[in-house]
């Protein structure tokens, strides 16, 4: 499946994506257009999982901030709202949060690619998170092995293909890649 995206007269805005129905897609507007992404596949949510419990923790530990997981909206402007997989916002941040969404840049985000989402989070997403304050973003690609890391200030992603991958903004944050793209050790058979 391959995120939808909905062609509209006008641009899309977050009141807009606010009176859509909860029909188990999830939708971001990125640059004024609706975007519908179907539900990820066990291979996105186990990488998740175990990017989500590691992060916790080492948020936890270091007293750091909040994760936050999906579907969580984050509003860098009226016409630019996105669900991370995976945020933090640091204690200095607290007060962007609200109810119902982050208003402005987290300080760390990590993106799970799906077949769906590629593009959107290598090119589009990557371009809102560093040009809008984001520190540190994370693509992580299950099906190449790999994380991309964007850093604010540095040049491009770095590719990551194996070892360790420590977070330059989250304290205590490591994770070996090994560890995050484990196959299921136990079949469903």
């Amino acid at each position: 499946m391959v995120a939808q995206v909905f062609e509209s007269e006008r641009p899309w805005t977050y009141t807009d994506l606010a009176g859509l129905p909860d029909d188990g897609n999830r939708y971001e507007i990125l640059q004024g257009e609706l975007i519908a992404s179907p539900s990820p596949s066990p291979t996105h949510q186990r990488a998740l999982v175990r990017l989500s419990l590691a992060l916790e923790e080492a948020v936890n530990r270091s007293k750091f901030g909040t994760m936050f997981v999906a579907p969580v909206d984050v509003r860098f402007s009226d016409n630019n709202v996105v669900e991370p997989d995976i945020f933090v916002v640091s204690v200095d941040q607290y007060s962007q949060v609200h109810d119902q969404r982050l208003d402005g840049a987290p300080a760390f985000v990590i993106e799970i690619v799906s077949p769906s989402s590629v593009k959107s989070d290598r090119q589009r997403k990557a371009t809102l998170y560093m040009e809008n304050g984001v520190r540190e973003y994370w693509i992580v690609e299950p099906d190449q092995q790999r994380i991309l890391v964007h850093v604010a200030g540095e040049q491009g992603p770095r590719i990551v293909i194996d070892g360790s991958l420590e977070s330059v903004v989250v304290p205590s944050f490591s994770v070996q890649l090994s560890d995050i793209f484990a196959p299921l050790l136990t079949s469903f058979n």
